[in-house]
């Protein structure tokens, strides 16, 4: 990989992790009013409260990952997508998850 390609990718990886936590923290705080949401659904809910500019699954699916990763959201399922009609994973906070299972 060149220098420049180089330079230019880390310039555009430090200008998103400037927002990174914050819209972590903005699809978490959705998916807690809302748990067992696809990423197209919860998509279209910060479309809809205007949060994200476009209605897209790949405006919110990165962050989904890297909260499963850090522990804060878990796939909990599959189920038919209400926007796409298709089978995709269904996402819930862990705090959600832990406070219904101690429920019953």
């Amino acid at each position: 990989m060149g220098t420049i390609t180089r330079e230019t990718r880390r310039e555009s990886f430090d200008s998103v992790l400037k927002t990174l936590e914050t819209r972590q923290a903005v699809v978490l705080k959705e998916l807690r009013k809302c748990p067992r949401l696809t990423a197209n659904e919860l998509a279209v809910r910060l479309w809809n409260s205007g949060v994200i500019p476009m209605p897209e699954r790949n405006r919110v699916h990165p962050r989904l990952n890297e909260l499963v990763e850090a522990g804060e959201v878990a796939v909990t399922g599959k189920r038919t997508c209400s926007i796409s009609g298709k089978k995709c994973a269904v996402y819930e906070p862990v705090d959600t998850r832990s406070i219904q299972g101690s429920l019953f």
